[in-house]
C-alpha cells in the first residue's frame, strides 16, 4: 500500500506585507555586533524572516483535500493519507534556496560573535536541509558551547540524515551520558510512541527497570537486523533534535509551536517536502485575502514498525507478523532509506532439539505483488561472484534477556535457513532484501524453548512440506522440502513432519492429526484440542506408534489431504497420548487459499 500523509494547519496564519529578501538574502541582520544579546535576537530575526520567505514561495499544489476530511487530527494538525499523487509535491524554488544560504552565513556569523545553544541547533538545522552534511558534522564535533551534550545530539542529527547510522547511534549515545537528568528523562519519555496512558505508566517504572526496556524495546523495532545500525532509534532521536530546534524558532507551517506540532513530528517524522494549497475564500478581518495554507508531506512508503507495546514485558510470546503496520493502522511512521518499501515474508518457522541445544528451522519466500506473480518475476539478487556485497536473506534470534543477536546468512532468495543454539526467549526475524530495487521482506515471531524435563515427552514443532516432495526419512532430509509458508490448495496432498524427544524404550503411542477451524488462540491445551476435533470431527488420522528401540529423538513423516475443506484459516494438530502420561499436543496454523 502506498501512502504518504500530509499536515495541514487548522488556522490561517497573517499575509505578510513587507518584502525580506535583499540582493538573494534576508534583510535586517547586522554582520557583526559585540553585544551578544543583540546578536542572537537578530539570528532569530533572520530564521523568523527566512520561514516567512519559504511560506511566501512555496508553490501550489492543486488538488488538495477539502477542509475539514481528515484521516487523523492532532490538535490544529489535520493528517490524511493520500495516494500514488501524494509521492511528488512541489520542487522548492532556487530563491528559497538562496534564502537560506545566507541564512546560514549569518548564522555562522551569530555562532562566532555569541556562542549559543540555540544558534549551533539552527545552524546544524539549516546545514542538513542544505545538504551540507560534512559541514554540519564538523560544526556539531568542533562545538563551541558549554552544553556539549546539546553538539553530540546535533551530530547525531547530521549524521542519521547522511544515513550513517552507527556513527549516529553512538553520538547520541554520548548526548545522553552528557545530559541533565530533566533533560534525559524528556528525550527518555515513551510519550508520543506508546499511547498516553501506556506512556504514563511506562515512564514511571523504577529506572533501571525503565531503562532496559527502553533498549530492548528500540532493539525489537529495528526495522531490519540486515543492515548495520539501528535506523529506527536514530529518528526517533533526531526528530526530537528538531522538536527541540522548533521550539523557540519559527516553524515551516507557519504555527507557534505547540504539544499537537512536537507529538505530530515525533510520531509521523520530518517533512520531506512543503507545499501550499490555493483557496481565495478565505478572508481576512483586514480585508486581504489570504490564499496560503501550508502543507508538509511525508515520505509516501513510510509504515509502522515499532515494536508492539503490549509484548514488552514478554517479547517472545509476540505471534508471527504482530507489526509492520500499514499507516493507517500504525500510530508512528519511518522509511528505511535502504529498503523503503518492507512487505511481509512467507515463512514456516520451527523448533527442534538438538541434546542440550535448539535447532531454529526458517524456511522463506519474498511475497510478490499481483503483477509480479502474473510474470513470474522474482526479486535480482547478486551472484557468486559478487562475494564483496553484503547477504541477502537472514535468520535472526534476539535473545529476550538482550544478549547479543544469533544469525545465520544466505544469499538465495528463496530457501530454507537453520540456526542451533541454547534453548530460551527469543524474537526470530527472517529478513531478504533486494537491493537493486531497495525493497526488502521480513517475518519475525516469538519463540521460545524450555530445556525438556527429564522424564517428560516433548515433541517439536509440525512442518509442513511442498507439494510433491520425496518421503523423508530424516529431518535433514526433509529441510530442502520445507514448504515456505502454510499456504495450501483445496486437495492437495501435503507432508507433515515432526520429531519425538523423551519416549522410553518401545513405548507406545497413540497418535492424532487434526485440523479445526479458524486460528485458536491455544497451542498446547489438551482437553481444548480434544474438544475441538471431537466437535468439529475433523480427524485425517489416527494410529498407534511405538518408541525407538534405544533412547534418541525419534522422527516421523505423514501425508494427508484435506478434502471438500472450504478455504479458510486452520489449525492443525498433532497429539500423542501415552499410556499413564499427560498428553503432548502441538499446532501449525493452516490457510487454505481459494
Amino acid at each position: 500500500m502506498r501512502t504518504a500523509h500530509t499536515l495541514c494547519p487548522n488556522i490561517v496564519t497573517t499575509l505578510a506585507l513587507a518584502g525580506i529578501l535583499v540582493s538573494g538574502g534576508i534583510d535586517g541582520v547586522s554582520a557583526q555586533s559585540p553585544d551578544p544579546d543583540a546578536v542572537l535576537e537578530e539570528a532569530r530575526k533572520a530564521q523568523r524572516d527566512f520561514e516567512q520567505y519559504r511560506r511566501d514561495h512555496t508553490p501550489v499544489k492543486r488538488g488538495a483535500r477539502p477542509d475539514g476530511v481528515c484521516d487523523e487530527r492532532i490538535g490544529r494538525i489535520c493528517i490524511w493519507f493520500g495516494g500514488e499523487d501524494e509521492e511528488s509535491f512541489p520542487v522548492e524554488l532556487d530563491e528559497v534556496k538562496e534564502a537560506r544560504v545566507a541564512l546560514i552565513r549569518r548564522l555562522f556569523d551569530a555562532l562566532e560573535d555569541a556562542p549559543d545553544r540555540w544558534v549551533i541547533g539552527q545552524l546544524v538545522h539549516y546545514l542538513v536541509e542544505n545538504r551540507n552534511f560534512g559541514e554540519a558534522e564538523r560544526v556539531a564535533d568542533e562545538c563551541g558551547i558549554d552544553e556539549t551534550w546539546w553538539c553530540s545530539a546535533l551530530l547525531g542529527y547530521a549524521l542519521h540524515l547522511r544515513t550513517e547510522y552507527v556513527e549516529a547511534e553512538s553520538a547520541f549515545m554520548d548526548a545522553f551520558d552528557g545530559m541533565p537528568e530533566s533533560e534525559r528523562e524528556e528525550w527518555m519519555t515513551a510519550l508520543y510512541i506508546f499511547p498516553r496512558n501506556d506512556a504514563e505508566e511506562f515512564d514511571e517504572l523504577p529506572a533501571d527497570e525503565r531503562d532496559r526496556l527502553w533498549r530492548l524495546y528500540w532493539r525489537l523495532s529495528d526495522p531490519l537486523f540486515l543492515f548495520e545500525g539501528n535506523d529506527r532509534f536514530t529518528d526517533h532521536y533526531a526528530r526530537w533534535v528538531v522538536a527541540m530546534n522548533r521550539r523557540d524558532s519559527a516553524d515551516p507551517l507557519g504555527l507557534e509551536w505547540e504539544e499537537d506540532l512536537e507529538e505530530t513530528l515525533i510520531r509521523y517524522g520530518r517533512n520531506i517536502g512543503y507545499s501550499r494549497t490555493h483557496d481565495p475564500s478565505r478572508m481576512m478581518s483586514n480585508g486581504f485575502v489570504d490564499t496560503r495554507r501550508m502543507v508538509g508531506h511525508h515520505h509516501p512508503k513510510s509504515r509502522g514498525y515499532l515494536f508492539p507495546e503490549e509484548f514488552l514485558e514478554s517479547p517472545s510470546d509476540i505471534p508471527p507478523e504482530s507489526w509492520i503496520t500499514a499507516p493507517r493502522e500504525a500510530r508512528t511512521w519511518h522509511a528505511p532509506l535502504y529498503a523503503p518499501e518492507i512487505n511481509g515474508l512467507e515463512t514456516q518457522v520451527g523448533r527442534f532439539r538438538r541434546d542440550d541445544a535448539m535447532l531454529v528451522v526458517g524456511a522463506y519466500r519474498p511475497t510478490m505483488a499481483a503483477e509480479d506473480r502474473r510474470a513470474s518475476t522474482v526479486p535480482v539478487w547478486g551472484n557468486d561472484e559478487s562475494a564483496e556485497e553484503p547477504p541477502y536473506a537472514a535468520l535472526f534470534l534476539v535473545p529476550e534477556d538482550g544478549g547479543p543477536l544469533i544469525n545465520v546468512q544466505g544469499r538465495d532468495p528463496e530457501g530454507v535457513l537453520t540456526l542451533e543454539t541454547r534453548p530460551g526467549r527469543y524474537v526470530s526475524s527472517l529478513e531478504v532484501v533486494d537491493l537493486p530495487n531497495r525493497r526488502a521482506w521480513r517475518a519475525r515471531q516469538g519463540v521460545v524453548q524450555k530445556p525438556l524435563v527429564p522424564g517428560l515427552v516433548g515433541v517439536s514443532d509440525l512442518m509442513i512440506l511442498k507439494e510433491g516432495a520425496p518421503f523423508p526419512e530424516s529431518l535433514d532430509d526433509a529441510l530442502p522440502y520445507v514448504r515456505p509458508g502454510v499456504r495450501v490448495r483445496p486437495g492437495e496432498r501435503f507432508g507433515v513432519l515432526w520429531e519425538v524427544y523423551g519416549l522410553r524404550i518401545d513405548e507406545p503411542v497413540r497418535v492424532t492429526i487434526g485440523y479445526s477451524e479458524g486460528l485458536p488462540d491455544f497451542l498446547s491445551d489438551p482437553d481444548e484440542f480434544l474438544e475441538t476435533i471431537e466437535s468439529d470431527e475433523n480427524i485425517d488420522i489416527t494410529f498407534e506408534d511405538t518408541g525407538p528401540d534405544r533412547v534418541q529423538a525419534i522422527f516421523r513423516s505423514v501425508e494427508i489431504e484435506l478434502r471438500d475443506v472450504e478455504p479458510g484459516e486452520y489449525t492443525l494438530h498433532l497429539r500423542l497420548e501415552l499410556a499413564g502420561r499427560t498428553p503432548v499436543v502441538t499446532s501449525r496454523p493452516l490457510i487454505v487459499e481459494g
